[in-house]
């Protein structure tokens, strides 16, 4: 409304101001320099003298006019166009919009709002343009990573069938069995890669392709058996595991095949990027916001403060300040977006050589 107010008022101060001039040039025409040229109102060309006179003042008016109020549009329009080029930079005319003291010039205030405006977006877009590049290179590492994630057992399992397929060569029943175990175990690894490129598919495409199975879950039982799961896991056989929970029941609405495939992606990060012997707590509790807070903590390595700005962004690997990336940089960004499907929050804190903490809170019932 401001420039609104402030245009209307410019252009009744520039009309009234031309139509002074048009009398000030009439006046001066006719009374000043035609008598001093001899020209009086009866000569044949008197009329056309005025003529001119009023033409050069119409001329003169609408250069002015143009270079006032048309020179900063067209300001704005070559930075707009700029941007649209996927250049952020002011137009190179930028010294003669602002003063030595880097205020915008008389003329150019007029749009204040308009060229802030245009500056602010032209300053989001660079910064979208680096953050498009850094996920791009991230996209690229993360393509280089999966490929070697897949490219590994795939080459046991190749291996493993190779030599039980070898005829020269009589596997006894439990040489046998445990090559089948390692085929099986690297199996079902790619198919937790596949699956997370899947859910993570379905959830880009909206909560409509990811629809939830709500049921009423008692969480510390369910969290109970899912932490026994992960205790027999042959990977969590050298690390400290402890549960506790405040309360004998906490009931929350969820669904249970989603929530169980976050949970775990948490506390297995929690073991995967640790070095052994680390101790892994998961705890849960009642807050008087009515949401149950389960909290994932450790005392490993930490992750450390740049990784952990983007530690929720696709194809970054939540890695600890020691650990090698493993796994598919998928994981908590599906973890967010499911806990986020259930009407939760998921932070986390860390510092290196300290350990790691992940908050999930689940709206209680």
């Amino acid at each position: 409304m401001r420039i609104k107010l402030r245009f209307g008022f410019h252009f009744i101060i520039g009309l009234a101001a031309w139509l002074l001039s048009i009398s000030a040039t009439l006046i001066i025409t006719s009374e000043v320099l035609l008598p001093l040229w001899g020209i009086t109102e009866g000569n044949d060309h008197y009329d056309l003298y005025i003529l001119l006179s009023f033409l050069v003042n119409i001329i003169f008016c609408s250069l002015l006019f143009s270079w006032y109020f048309a020179g900063p549009l067209w300001f704005m329009m070559s930075w707009i166009s700029n941007l649209s080029e996927g250049i952020y930079q002011p137009p190179q005319i930028q010294h003669k919009v602002y003063n030595r003291k880097g205020k915008l010039r008389r003329r150019f205030r007029l749009y204040t709002e308009v060229i802030s405006n245009i500056h602010s977006l032209s300053g989001t877009l660079a910064q979208a343009a680096i953050e498009r590049g850094k996920l791009e290179e991230a996209k690229r590492e993360w393509i280089a990573g999966i490929s070697h994630d897949l490219k590994t057992p795939l080459t046991y399992i190749t291996g493993y069938s190779a030599l039980l397929l070898n005829e020269d060569y009589h596997w006894s029943s439990q040489e046998q069995h445990s090559f089948l175990s390692e085929i099986q175990s690297k199996g079902l690894h790619i198919e937790s890669l596949i699956n997370d490129l899947s859910l993570s598919l379905q959830i880009d495409n909206g909560s409509a392709s990811l629809p939830l199975n709500r049921t009423r879950v008692e969480l510390v039982r369910f969290t109970q058996e899912l932490f026994a799961d992960i205790a027999n896991d042959p990977r969590a056989q050298t690390y400290d595991l402890a549960f506790q929970s405040e309360e004998e029941n906490l009931y929350i609405e969820a669904d249970q095949r989603l929530l169980y495939r976050a949970l775990q992606n948490v506390m297995m990060n929690a073991i995967l990027h640790n070095p052994p012997q680390t101790r892994v707590e998961v705890s849960l509790s009642r807050e008087e916001s009515n949401f149950i807070h389960v909290t994932v903590a450790d005392n490993g390595g930490g992750i450390e403060p740049e990784t952990l700005s983007k530690l929720f962004n696709k194809y970054t690997y939540g890695t600890s300040s020691s650990a090698a990336p493993r796994g598919s940089g998928l994981g908590l960004s599906i973890v967010q977006s499911l806990i986020q499907a259930h009407g939760g929050l998921i932070d986390v804190e860390s510092k290196p050589s300290i350990g790691t903490a992940f908050h999930i809170r689940l709206p209680a019932l």
